[in-house]
């Protein structure tokens, strides 16, 4: 006879592993986090450029988001000029949060605003050979 307080063997309790529960993903629902819309004051020749650049990349956000990636592993930065006052725009993109941060980052450590990190991503992705 066994002892009331052993486990049996083949009980659900004796093969609880230590791996966490992971959330069902639904059909279409990628890796990716989900995007978040943000305001940038931008040149408008910028503007311009990226929607030109949006059906290349499917969409404006896409088109900076991998802008950013490039720019954050290049040696050297392109250099981007002052911009008129009067040419600047206000616009909203849907970004993941991961590029929100990229563009905050460069804005406060290599240019002076995120209008300028977005015109040097837009210089990334025009350049033929990127270092």
């Amino acid at each position: 006879m066994k002892p009331r307080n052993s486990k049996p063997r083949n009980s659900k309790r004796g093969r609880e592993s230590k791996v966490p529960r992971l959330r069902p993903r639904r059909r279409g629902q990628g890796d990716i986090e989900p995007t978040t819309p943000k305001s940038y004051t931008l040149p408008f020749a910028a503007l311009l450029e990226i929607r030109r650049l949006a059906g290349e990349y499917g969409s404006q956000g896409r088109a900076l988001q991998v802008g950013v990636e490039l720019l954050i592993r290049m040696r050297k930065l392109p250099a981007v000029g002052a911009v008129d006052s009067d040419t600047l725009v206000r616009m909203t993109y849907k970004l993941t949060p991961r590029t929100i941060r990229l563009i905050d980052g460069l804005a406060s450590t290599h240019y002076d605003n995120a209008g300028q990190v977005i015109s040097a991503c837009l210089k990334t992705l025009s350049m033929k050979k990127i270092n």
